[in-house]
């Protein structure tokens, strides 16, 4: 292998290294962002459960105040 060879190699590998690094990072900030939307998505559900609770609650409560 002379010289030449090995700088042919780099050429190719440097580049290689440097996209693989890339998708890697990129994918890592894709991954972050769909897991904060997920996890605003499941804080969502649990507030309209808990609001809908309350609201049934008041329900209750004014129909037994309208009785009394």
């Amino acid at each position: 292998m002379e010289f030449r060879d090995i700088e042919d190699l780099k050429e190719i590998i440097f580049p290689l290294l440097f996209i693989a690094f890339l998708w890697f990072v990129i994918r890592r900030i894709f991954k972050a962002i769909s897991n904060k939307i997920n996890n605003a998505e499941t804080h969502r559900e649990d507030l309209l459960n808990v609001l809908e609770e309350i609201r049934d609650e008041l329900k209750e409560l004014n129909k037994n105040n309208s009785i009394k």
